[in-house]
């Protein structure tokens, strides 16, 4: 599901793998109750061995990347513990918390980012060094070290970095109504897997934050 709104540009000794698609006519401000219950559907299908498997090999990533786990935390682990701490994950907008769940259930990156906000296409490659970040939650930017691994848009502003922490410029808001779906894996993620998720997500996308009339 590799298109030209998305472009791979990582060293392949990396191994990093990852699927890409838009939506539009997308709506993130209303929680109807065909979404309240696939929600759940997918909590209750949370397996935390499966998750923890999937996710390892972003482990690895940071061990060849020369980066702390601990201080850099995957996504997928970051929503592990916060599962595994609170029973649940928090709530942010119909929108992220559906790709947070399948995020946490599969145990790979999935982001989001407002076609509005960024120049298309978006590349997924190495950092040269004194790049600008803002992360979401911080109230500064930081300026990359190089040879990390982040998301650029085709202005060379970052989107995210590894899959750390997303910028604020183009996180998804209340407002927004088209957006660039990114789901990564790692060297040990197995193609029609990381395809299975996307499609997955997708289709969810499609059917419970849409503006079409959301039916379970």
């Amino acid at each position: 599901m590799l298109s030209p709104v998305f472009l791979l540009d990582t060293p392949p000794s990396l191994g990093l793998k990852a699927s890409a698609f838009t939506l539009h006519g997308l709506v993130n401000q209303h929680y109807c109750a065909a979404l309240q219950q696939r929600l759940q559907q997918l909590r209750n299908e949370f397996n935390p061995q499966h998750s923890w498997l999937c996710q390892a090999g972003f482990l690895d990533l940071r061990l060849r990347t020369g980066r702390s786990a601990k201080r850099f935390p995957p996504s997928p682990l970051t929503l592990y513990e916060q599962q595994q701490s609170t029973g649940r994950l928090r709530a942010v907008s119909p929108l992220v918390d559906l790709y947070n769940q399948w995020s946490l259930n599969s145990g790979l990156s999935i982001g989001a980012h407002d076609l509005q906000c960024l120049q298309l296409p978006v590349s997924l490659a190495l950092s040269r060094g004194g790049e600008s970040f803002s992360g979401l939650g911080s109230d500064s930017p930081t300026l990359l070290p190089a040879g990390e691994y982040a998301y650029f848009d085709a202005r060379g502003q970052v989107l995210c970095r590894m899959e750390y922490r997303q910028a604020n410029g183009s996180a998804v808001a209340a407002q927004t109504h088209a957006a660039l779906f990114i789901v990564q894996g790692h060297p040990h993620t197995d193609g029609d897997y990381l395809r299975q998720i996307a499609e997955g997500l997708k289709a969810d996308l499609q059917r419970y934050c849409s503006g079409l009339p959301c039916v379970a």
